[in-house]
């Protein structure tokens, strides 16, 4: 009988969760609200049966100079920069409304976690995994999906490419130019657009909270260098978007539960009189009607 072996969709993941209980911070359409100065951790999950490079960035920064490897089947809690080891801390402060300042806090509060599979060598790789030729390691993709496409031009020797997030479409010209799997020798400009932080009936006021993730008190967690080659593409990403608890939308439910209790006296005294019909009429029971009438004056 032929062995048949479990196939699995999961993929790498990250959250961000409190740091006393590790419970994991609600997540509203991408976006995560925290307090002022509050510090947080970052919990991420290999599933995977090989290990996987986690690049992790905070406002747009990468927290350091390799990243994180996390082995199979390993869940770990990041709780800090890992090249100077300060704790994540959330930090709030005010702006202007304006489109300017807007685009200045553009990646405020940006949590950014890309997987990189390691390169295992196998029958069907190993003869091109020391001439291959990497063109996308570099921004080979679109980490805001709810965008439009961007646009990454490279200069070499007259070389131009277009990506859409995925595939290279334009030429590619390497005459003066340089490529390898671990640099691109050449210079190059990008332009990424960033996730519109400005939220319904923002515009209407003169100034508006933003926040950053800033470095805090020295953390105690240790770190191991290890020698393992990842591949050059990325399997899955999670982008979190922090925002200060002043910018959360208030809930639907608590609005309407809101409103149904705001009552006036007029109307809680109709309803009183409707209850009474009821009442005489035998619908509703000498307790019943206590009952309604009480819930009724509570109200007003």
């Amino acid at each position: 009988m032929a062995k048949t072996i479990a196939q699995t969709s999961a993929k790498p993941s990250a959250w961000i969760v409190t740091p006393n209980d590790k419970g994991r911070k609600s997540i509203k359409s991408g976006k995560v609200f925290l307090e002022d100065k509050e510090e947080f951790e970052i919990e991420i999950f290999n599933p995977l049966t090989v290990s996987v490079l986690a690049d992790i960035k905070l406002n747009g920064q990468s927290i350091s100079k390799t990243g994180l490897v996390v082995k199979p089947g390993q869940r770990v809690y990041l709780d800090c920069f890992i090249d100077d080891k300060k704790k994540f801390k959330f930090s709030t402060y005010e702006i202007e409304n304006s489109e300017e300042a807007l685009e200045a806090t553009a990646n405020n509060g940006v949590l950014e976690v890309f997987f990189y599979k390691e390169d295992v060598i196998t029958l069907n790789n190993w003869q091109r995994r020391f001439d291959r030729i990497i063109v996308e390691k570099h921004y080979p993709y679109n980490p805001y999906p709810w965008y439009n496409p961007y646009t990454i031009y490279g200069t070499g020797g007259g070389s131009t490419f277009t990506t859409n997030g995925s595939n290279v479409l334009g030429t590619i010209t390497t005459s003066n130019a340089y490529y390898s799997s671990n640099n691109i020798n050449c210079s190059y400009t990008s332009r990424v657009d960033l996730p519109n932080l400005n939220i319904a009936g923002s515009l209407s006021t003169n100034s508006i909270e933003t926040g950053r993730v800033e470095k805090g008190e020295k953390s105690k967690q240790k770190f191991t260098e290890v020698d393992i080659d990842f591949e050059a593409n990325y399997i899955s990403s999670t982008i979190i978007q922090m925002l200060p608890e002043s910018r959360k939308p208030a809930e639907i439910k608590q609005i309407k539960t809101k409103q149904s209790q705001l009552l006036s006296s007029d109307e809680v005294i109709d309803l009183i009189k409707k209850l009474g019909e009821l009442h005489s009429a035998g619908i509703l029971t000498d307790e019943e009607f206590s009952e309604k009438k009480s819930e009724l004056l509570s109200k007003i």
